[in-house]
């Protein structure tokens, strides 16, 4: 039997050269990150890339690859919990995967681990492209666009997506927000699926759920945020458009739904997203203010969408011109759904721009979740959501719309006219160009000339397609136009250094004896040599760090005095290039670092990490005891042998000191189980260099005790007894335990009904 024409071929083979197409033009972007040439070579600057997510990146390799999970980091800010810094993203599965390639091929090395993050964000761009090219097909093939329409606006959306300023910006140096960004569109299609019939589909609400839920565990909030708020409209938009017009229909149907996805997304990330919530409520975020969580765009950052470059080092906002050509024509054609995404990205335009409007002042009162993040310019990731997806719509439209010379006449007039704005402005950047500072005006003017000839091109081709004199094959000119703007604009950059990523971060010379002198649980002040995160990195416990999120209590112990700060937090080592300290010292070298040559320092009698002493003061007031400890009258000796609780220990200290203080040896110092051995004359307090943090456990010869807030942020152990004891400090959160049973109970739950769902489909077609 002779095949139908239409079915000679499978159905999925245009999609998978689409596909192929999109993974050509990818490698075409990031050859250089790739390539063998070392005169060729590009790699992501170092930066917050290296110095935040290489360092917690190495941490992840080393305790996954041990079969441990990395609850705690003793490695930076004199302790934190790991897990529960959400940029760390330990159980999101992608890295996941990526630990797992590192660890089977060892390739452990700080460059390895450089390069093998820059290949994950450089794929995540490609994930990018290849769902929003899924979504935008199947929206607009739903809408009754022919296939070569519907393919074409497909790649016109996934390339103004992925390659756009947004994408191309600040977010490959920052991974948790690039990483969080890309599953958006996945959750958008699932929604389009479980709502093209009367009732709503359990199984791609669920889908939903897991889109949103894997952008939580990628580790940025703010854009999880963002895409729960875009889908969740879009929930709203798609019911009200399937006939639940009336509130009393619609309304149970969305709360419903909303729910079923709130309830996978976050019971799949209930491992990560509930340590995370409680290490919020400890961190000096909480405390910010109003003027910092309302920072957004300046007005002036909307030059750059047909500018990029002349406000900035990024440009967020920009869509490529022939890009924000197209969304134009998806709004003048009213092509489907062109209105839903055209109000959803000029309501993110605006709160972009933060306290600059006052709309924001709303947002901030009554969203749920808006403030409590800061950095509103944000915001611009939904603006490139909404604009792909509306020039994927124009691009399909142009081609599957009947001609209509009339309109297209219409559409050059426009064109033309943006043309001859952007020329004007290009003369009026280089007429200034010609006559003031030469440096100062050249991007904008490069910017002006490239921008007249993009807008000049998309007058010449797009009035054609709409006019139909531009056919079948003729279309893909449409794709390429956007693939030259895009590419043009945000290929290499700021974001990039003639540097192989394996060749960088290798360890300074000098660590290995720093880390060789310490004693067990005894730090380093990081001022220099150090830097960043890099003490997780090269394993140098430094008390610094540049992650967003600081537990308070530390923070403010770091505001002490440094020889406050250096006796509380057991610092015995601290690099600096400063000759002399405030605490008695001893330079045993010298070294050099990025800024030059700086002295290592040894103290010269360091508090141990662990400190017994016999005197206590209980200072319910924690701002008085931070008061305390900064007053010039209160002696570092009063400090090392006084402990300032927060509460009474409810046992007996001594009426005088002992003539002999006990000894506390620490002999184990792993990051969740420390063991200390102790021996005392009399009664006595443990003081201990740990930050207070819910989920530390203590254990005095094995029976439980009560761990005690001392000197405002740090722990301490009361000893009742006189004696020789074994103390022993464990990491076990509560809210790992719990997070990690619903997090699997929601996998498993979500395996079962995709098996009940194929065992009912099976039946039915039985």
């Amino acid at each position: 039997m002779t095949a139908h024409p239409d079915t000679s071929r499978p159905r999925w083979l245009p999609d998978a050269l689409a596909g192929l197409a999109l993974i050509a033009l990818w490698a075409l972007y990031f050859w250089r990150l790739f390539t063998p040439s070392d005169a060729d070579v590009l790699s992501l600057r170092e930066g917050d890339f290296s110095g935040q997510f290489v360092a917690f990146f190495s941490y992840q390799v080393e305790r996954l690859g041990a079969g441990e999970v990395p609850l705690w980091n003793p490695y930076n800010y004199a302790g934190h919990p790991f897990l529960a810094d959400t940029q760390s993203a330990v159980f999101y599965p992608p890295r996941l995967l990526t630990v797992a390639l590192v660890n089977a091929l060892d390739r452990t090395a700080p460059g390895e681990l450089y390069a093998a993050l820059q290949t994950e964000m450089a794929l995540h761009v490609l994930l990018a492209s290849l769902l929003m090219y899924a979504f935008v097909r199947r929206l607009t093939a739903a809408s009754g666009a022919p296939r070569r329409a519907s393919m074409i606006g497909g790649l016109v959306a996934a390339l103004t997506y992925a390659y756009g300023g947004y994408l191309a910006g600040y977010p490959p140096l920052q991974l948790a927000v690039l990483e969080a960004g890309v599953w958006l569109p996945l959750a958008l299609l699932a929604i389009f699926e479980a709502t093209r019939g009367p009732r709503p589909g359990a199984l791609c609400l669920a889908l939903a759920g897991v889109a949103l839920g894997l952008a939580l565990l990628a580790g940025h909030p703010q854009t999880a945020l963002f895409a729960l708020y875009l889908s969740l409209a879009f929930l709203g938009y798609r019911l009200w458009l399937a006939g639940a017009r009336r509130w009393r229909a619609w309304l149970p149907q969305f709360i419903l739904s909303a729910a079923l996805i709130g309830v996978v997304a976050g019971g799949l990330a209930a491992v990560q997203l509930l340590p995370g919530l409680e290490y919020l409520r400890h961190t000096s975020r909480s405390a910010l203010p109003y003027a910092e969580k309302a920072h957004g765009f300046p007005p002036r950052d909307l030059l750059q969408v047909l500018f990029p470059g002349v406000v900035s080092q990024w440009s967020p906002l920009y869509v490529g011109i022939a890009g924000l050509a197209l969304a134009g024509v998806a709004i003048w054609r009213r092509a489907a759904h062109s209105a839903f995404f055209a109000l959803a990205g000029l309501a993110a335009l605006v709160w972009s721009f933060g306290a600059g409007t006052a709309i924001f002042d709303a947002l901030y009162l009554l969203g749920p979740g808006v403030s409590w993040f800061r950095g509103q310019e944000r915001a611009a990731y939904l603006v490139a959501q909404c604009a792909a997806v509306l020039a994927g719509l124009g691009a399909a439209s142009l081609i599957a719309l009947p001609a209509d010379p009339r309109a297209a006449r219409r559409l050059a007039r426009t064109l033309w006219t943006l043309s001859a704005f952007t020329a004007i402005a290009a003369g009026l950047w280089l007429t200034l160009w010609m006559g003031m500072d030469r440096a100062r005006y050249e991007t904008a003017g490069n910017a002006a000339v490239f921008a007249t000839a993009v807008a000049a091109l998309s007058a010449l081709l797009l009035p054609r397609l709409l006019a139909g004199r531009l056919r079948g094959a003729w279309a893909l000119l449409l794709v390429a136009l956007v693939w030259v703007d895009l590419f043009s604009v945000t290929r290499g950059g700021p974001n990039y250094e003639p540097v192989r990523a394996s060749d960088r971060l290798a360890e300074p010379a000098y660590l290995a004896g720093i880390r060789a002198d310490l004693a067990p649980g005894a730090r380093v002040d990081g001022l220099r040599g150090v830097f960043e995160n890099y003490g997780t990195l090269y394993h140098v416990p430094d008390i610094r760090t540049i992650s967003p999120l600081r537990l308070e209590g530390v923070e403010r112990v770091l505001a002490l005095p440094d020889d406050r700060a250096w006796e509380l937090l057991a610092v015995q080592t601290v690099l600096t290039d400063w000759e002399q300290l405030m605490a008695p010292s001893a330079i045993v070298g010298v070294a050099q670092d990025a800024l030059g040559p700086f002295n290592i320092h040894r103290l010269a009698d360091p508090r141990p990490f662990a400190q017994l002493v016999y005197r206590a003061e209980v200072v319910p007031d924690e701002d008085a005891i931070y008061a305390r400890l900064a007053d010039p009258a209160t002696s570092l000796e009063f400090i090392r042998s006084t402990a300032l609780l927060a509460h009474a220990t409810g046992s007996d200290l001594p009426a005088d000191p002992p003539a002999t203080f006990g000894v506390a040896t620490v002999t184990r110092f792993a990051p969740e189980h420390i063991v200390i051995d102790v021996e005392t004359p009399a009664p006595a307090i443990l003081t201990l260099a740990l930050p207070a943090y819910p989920g530390w456990q203590a254990a005095i010869d094995g029976e439980r005790a009560p761990m005690l807030r001392a000197y405002g942020g740090l722990s301490a152990v009361a000893l009742p007894d006189a004696g020789t004891h074994t103390v022993t400090l464990t990491y076990r959160p509560a809210t790992f335990t719990v997070g990690a049973l619903l997090s699997v109970a929601t996998l498993a739950l979500l395996v079962g009904g995709v098996g009940v769902a194929r065992r009912a489909r099976r039946a039915r077609r039985g």
